[in-house]
């Protein structure tokens, strides 16, 4: 299967948003991840800004607003920060990724749900790689809260750190779409291979300057990697 790349795309101003879908178009990437907790938005106009991003791109779209203590870019007030990810669904984003730690995380699973996107239900860990069964633990939870996706992202200090995310990726991938793979340069492995292992998608920048987390290749830097793989035919 040709691995799926997701482009993450950052900016302050919601008018630079439209040529980042383009180059990320250009660059033919298979999804597109908005980062909200990056945009200044006004909640008056949100509705209408994330409206012309879906209609601006041909690519299905994540929205993500990042929760602070889940490496979002600020601290948010956290009825805005969900008001604007169901504003995104209704939007007609086609994913919405929601933090397993938000409070009530499953009915806003099914408010994402009622509005038409597929929930992404995330966990972030940013000091280290946890065992395998706190890792399987961690996506069959989840799995519970309603997921349409599943994604683990982990912090890898070793070779085996990107090894424990790759096997979880190809056991979990049997039940669920499962997005895993290691953060830092140690986890650069874990990032190319993840979708080889059954990985649904893995993240990519629009350019080395662009990355949004740790040790995030970019999309040509990536392909590029594919190709020498065999697995870009």
């Amino acid at each position: 299967m040709k691995p799926r790349i997701c482009v993450s795309l950052a900016a302050n101003d919601p008018s630079d948003i439209s040529a980042l879908i383009r180059k990320a178009e250009e660059a033919e990437a298979d999804l597109i991840e908005i980062r909200l907790d990056y945009l200044s938005l006004s909640s008056s106009s949100a509705l209408k800004i994330l409206e012309a991003f879906v209609e601006e791109s041909s690519i299905p779209m994540i929205a993500t607003n990042r929760d602070y203590k889940q490496g979002g870019l600020k601290p948010q007030d956290e009825d805005s920060r969900i008001r604007l990810l169901v504003q995104a669904a209704k939007a007609g984003f086609q994913y919405v990724d929601i933090e397993l730690t938000t409070v009530e995380v499953k009915l806003v699973v099914e408010k994402i749900k009622s509005c038409g996107a597929k929930p992404i239900v995330s966990f972030h860990d940013f000091e280290k790689t946890p065992s395998f069964q706190k890792m399987e633990r961690i996506v069959k939870s989840e799995i519970e809260m309603g997921a349409e996706v599943c994604k683990l992202v982990t912090t890898a200090h070793s070779i085996e750190d990107n090894i424990k995310c790759l096997m979880l990726t190809k056991k979990m991938s049997q039940l669920t779409k499962i997005v895993c793979f290691a953060m830092g340069s140690k986890g650069l492995l874990s990032r190319i291979l993840s979708p080889v292992f059954g990985g649904y998608f893995t993240f990519a920048s629009t350019s080395r300057a662009a990355k949004t987390a740790p040790g995030q290749p970019s999309i040509e830097d990536l392909k590029s990697l594919y190709l020498k793989l065999g697995v870009y035919e």
